[in-house]
């Protein structure tokens, strides 16, 4: 991969040759000074695998002709853009916002003795757009802001929950020992979030909606501990502690997501399962808003996969291949990250014991995942994990497969 290039265009008759310029945090970069009348062959025949980082266009260049021929050609739409001019003070000029100029700068930036700062600058700007796959030039036409009001107005309130009217005497072991179990095993839930901000680095819109998750799933081991604790039973800090391990990151984002949508979506049904069991109202109750959650939760990460899968078909194949990986084989119970990752806890222990109040709870759960499954691949004749595999197979053998 060649270095970063940037570009200084003045109104001169002949370009300049290329140059060297070592900054600090990225090293060597390329700087070109192209010539005015060659600006729009320069764009047009710059090296496929280079990246123009940014621009500097002076004033007396006709800045406003030039940022436009720069972002005609999409493969741009990220390089900065600098306007260098003695007029920096005064409102931002409503053709340079329009056009994403990042800034208007006075001539000392671009100085011998200014350039290597401006240049920082610049490539520190350009690398934050860069990491984002799914950039989008304005902030709610980002997929967090396109789901927030659903997903806002339907959280449920505390005041909904009113633990002085629980019925203690509705409520044997066996209850408690299932409400102990579905507390401790929502504890993972604060490394999965670390996890989410972890692997989605430098991406604004999914990091923004695992904050939300996070706060969310947070909520559901302390109402059950609260509701433990009403009813004498103390839940000890060390499940929490227990979890606070980070577990491996992923490979693929779109894989870690179809994990979760397979995970919340058992999750929902589990919770739902225990809810149609229990005679208790206020537990009955929590329980079912924590299924409602995770269901939410589970369409949240879909539309997220979604996004990643239409922008790559490597994500679809990466996420059609977990998907397969989880839904074939529940031979040791359910495989969630409550259990994988945690061995040394009791959450594997736990979720086995929940999965008998209701065997077919998962089953529901799973066939809602291949309505999902079948959506991302565009599929209505999947129906079990062995066409998922098939379907693997076939993707593989097209031309250019990943």
């Amino acid at each position: 991969m060649p270095p970063p290039t940037i570009a200084l265009l003045a109104p001169t008759a002949a370009a300049s040759p290329a140059e060297r310029l070592t900054v600090p945090a990225f090293g060597d970069v390329t700087v070109d000074r192209p010539a005015h009348a060659d600006w729009q062959r320069y764009l047009h025949e710059f090296e496929p695998s280079a990246e123009l980082a940014a621009v500097w266009i002076g004033a007396d260049a006709e800045p406003l002709p030039a940022v436009r021929a720069l972002r005609s050609h999409p493969r741009f739409n990220r390089t900065r853009v600098y306007v260098v001019g003695p007029e920096t003070a005064g409102p931002f000029p409503g053709w340079a916002e329009a056009l994403d100029v990042e800034d208007i700068v006075q001539p000392a930036a671009v100085a011998p003795e200014g350039l290597t700062t401006a240049a920082e600058l610049a490539l520190r700007a350009h690398r934050a757009l860069m990491t984002d796959d799914l950039y989008t030039d304005y902030y709610l036409d980002m997929t967090f802001n396109k789901i927030f009001d659903w997903f806002e107005t339907t959280r449920w309130d505390w005041t909904e929950i009113d633990l002085d009217r629980v019925e203690h005497g509705m409520l044997d072991e066996r209850t408690v020992d299932f409400l102990t179990e579905a507390a401790v095993i929502e504890f993972g839930t604060l490394p999965g979030a670390h996890n989410f901000l972890r692997e989605w680095e430098g991406e604004v819109s999914f990091s923004s909606w695992a904050l939300q998750w996070g706060a969310e799933e947070s909520r559901h081991s302390l109402v059950q501990a609260r509701y433990l604790d009403r009813i004498g039973v103390k839940l000890r800090s060390k499940h929490a502690l227990y979890k606070r391990e980070p577990y491996p990151q992923g490979d693929v984002r779109s894989a870690t997501l179809m994990m979760n949508v397979i995970s919340e979506s058992r999750a929902s049904a589990l919770y739902k399962a225990l809810a149609a069991h229990m005679s208790e109202p206020v537990i009955r109750k929590i329980w079912r808003l924590l299924a409602r959650d995770e269901a939410r939760h589970c369409r949240a990460f879909s539309v997220f996969m979604r996004e990643l899968c239409d922008s790559d078909p490597a994500h679809r194949t990466a996420a059609l291949r977990m998907a397969y990986i989880w839904l074939a084989d529940r031979g040791n119970g359910v495989k969630h990250p409550a259990g994988m990752f945690y061995p040394h806890s009791t959450s594997t222990a736990g979720i086995r014991r929940i999965e008998t109040i209701q065997h077919d709870s998962v089953d529901a759960a799973d066939a809602k995942v291949m309505s999902i499954v079948r959506l991302l691949a565009d599929d209505d004749s999947l129906e079990t994990p062995h066409d998922i595999k098939a379907k693997l197979r076939a993707l593989a053998r097209r031309p250019g497969a990943r």
